[in-house]
């Protein structure tokens, strides 16, 4: 079973989406929650790790880094880049426990608006299997999953439960398949087996748009009990 959305081989082959800085959320998150980890040199995996923003930054802390990306395209262009992560970065569908077969127990698990571009099914397994993969005291961080107060959530079709949205035809999302909304109680659902320690919700106006577009996301920080 797969969730993920083969548009995004599409996108990178296109040259579209192709990041080159870390996420300055996470960097805030990681060094906030996770300095012990960090004072230890341990490890984090990286769900939908897209064209490595994120590699440089923990690579400049010390910290081992594994990822998985849904994208052959994107993934090989990393093997490039990143010669010595050939064997820590793999293709395949982090909504599928396959994925986390290969890496070992982990201090950190992040996605950076890659989840949330899947249907419920799809982010529960992927929530329970970081879970099990996850050290005990271990975090996971994730950054950009898209509120129910985002203007888009009323776009596009209804994918298979009423979080999840796809089809979209305009905007921020035309042409990337699911894209998850959620609100306050439902992310919480979503990590019941974990401590949250940190919830945000961040909301941007742009009044520059005719229709007052709103921007809005979630950051969570959950450990690991």
């Amino acid at each position: 079973m797969s969730g993920f959305s083969k548009e995004w081989d599409q996108i990178y082959d296109k040259s579209l989406q192709l990041n080159s800085w870390p996420w300055s959320d996470l960097v805030s998150l990681v060094f906030v929650n996770c300095k012990d980890i960090i004072m230890r040199r341990g490890s984090v995996f990286e769900l939908g790790c897209g064209s490595g923003p994120n590699i440089r930054f923990f690579e400049s802390l010390g910290v081992d880094f594994y990822g998985v990306e849904g994208s052959e395209v994107v993934v090989q262009n990393l093997y490039k880049k990143y010669p010595e992560l050939k064997n820590k970065i793999t293709v395949g569908d982090f909504s599928n426990a396959s994925c986390f077969m290969n890496v070992p127990d982990i201090d950190i698990i992040i996605d950076r608006a890659a989840v949330t571009h899947n249907d419920l099914p799809a982010i529960k397994r992927t929530i329970l299997n970081s879970f099990d993969k996850l050290k005990v005291g271990g975090y996971f961080i994730g950054i950009d999953w898209f509120s129910t107060k985002h203007s888009d959530f009323q776009l596009g079709v209804q994918g298979g439960d009423r979080y999840t949205r796809t089809n979209i035809k305009e905007g921020q999302f035309k042409g990337v398949g699911n894209v998850h909304f959620s609100d306050e109680e439902h992310m919480r659902s979503l990590f019941l087996g974990f401590d949250i320690i940190s919830l945000e919700e961040k909301i941007i106006n742009n009044y520059e748009l005719q229709n007052n577009h709103q921007l809005a996301s979630w950051n969570i920080v959950a450990r690991k009990r």
